[in-house]
């Protein structure tokens, strides 16, 4: 099978698009940004493969080897960062009655607009009620401010008899499964409102990220604020690569910027990815994957609820 390179004639003019002026050392921070994107996504892909083969019963033996290593490696390297010690992932968490109405919201939004739903009108959504509401009203993030900058940064495409058009990414849905699975891999009994606020905020490729980076709000403060909302997963031991003694305070997760010296961190050229950051786009990366299998598209007119 040909091997098919990275595009770096598309990463060189997405590093552009990022940058806010031609200045060398501003395209060089830019750049950075998307290495670290491209990285965690690739790190991510290997998780999401990991874990779906301990799915269906593979054993660490099994993975090891076509890893390249003992199985002891392979146990250690993604038991823990994963939470897939042993069984199956665990069963997306329900609904809490105020992400529900937050949802309700959301679809509010996008039928205003005869749009699928997209993460930006989860960000509207989430403004409606709950922890997150006040989260992002303590971090300045209002729906006017959240719409003004919808309306400038998302042209409407499609639009046709077929079903809505689509303004934004339409992963609304893929997104709120993912947030289920975030607050079941925490513990959570029930998914909340901060745990779909940290699925957004942390995913690098969403529209609502690209709404919150306009309105020049830090995933990392983010993060922050919900660090003590959410409790850390229920994790067998914080074993992993880690970055080297001494050095924590002044090397920072890639994707979301933390510098917890407790915190198992993946490193590799350039780039530094806390496990935290790792498992959520792990499954990010898995409700995607589910989703596609499911047959459901962005166009297809789905709501968030039933």
């Amino acid at each position: 099978m040909d091997e098919k390179p990275l595009d770096r004639t598309a990463l060189i003019a997405t590093i552009h698009e990022r940058a806010p002026s031609d200045d060398p050392l501003v395209l060089l921070d830019a750049a950075l940004a998307v290495a670290a994107e491209v990285g965690e996504a690739a790190e991510a892909a290997v998780d999401h493969y990991v874990a779906a083969a301990r799915a269906t019963g593979l054993s660490w033996t099994a993975i090891g080897e076509r890893l390249g290593v003992s199985k002891q490696a392979a146990r250690q390297k993604f038991s823990s960062r994963l939470g897939i010690s042993g069984g199956p992932v665990a069963e997306p968490a329900p609904l809490a009655p105020r992400l529900i109405s937050c949802l309700e919201a959301a679809q509010a939004a996008a039928d205003a607009e005869d749009s699928v739903p997209g993460t930006q009108h989860l960000l509207l959504g989430l403004l409606h009620v709950g922890v997150a509401a006040n989260v992002l009203d303590r971090l300045g993030v209002t729906r006017d401010k959240v719409r003004e900058a919808s309306g400038r940064l998302f042209e409407p495409t499609g639009g046709d008899a077929a079903g809505p058009r689509l303004v934004g990414d339409g992963e609304a849905e893929t997104t709120v499964a993912g947030a289920r699975r975030f607050a079941a891999n925490r513990g959570q009994n029930l998914a909340r409102t901060e745990h779909l606020l940290f699925v957004l905020a942390l995913d690098p490729g969403s529209s609502a990220r690209r709404v919150l980076n306009d309105l020049g709000v830090d995933p990392a403060r983010v993060k922050k604020e919900l660090n003590d909302l959410i409790p850390p997963p229920p994790r067998p031991g914080r074993r992993g690569r880690r970055i080297g003694k001494g050095d924590h305070g002044t090397r920072a997760c890639s994707f979301c910027g933390c510098t917890d010296p407790h915190r198992a961190m993946v490193t590799g050229p350039g780039i530094r990815i806390c496990g935290e950051c790792v498992a959520l786009s792990a499954d990010i990366l898995r409700s995607s994957q589910q989703q596609d299998k499911a047959g459901s598209g962005r166009r297809d007119g789905g709501r968030l609820l039933g």
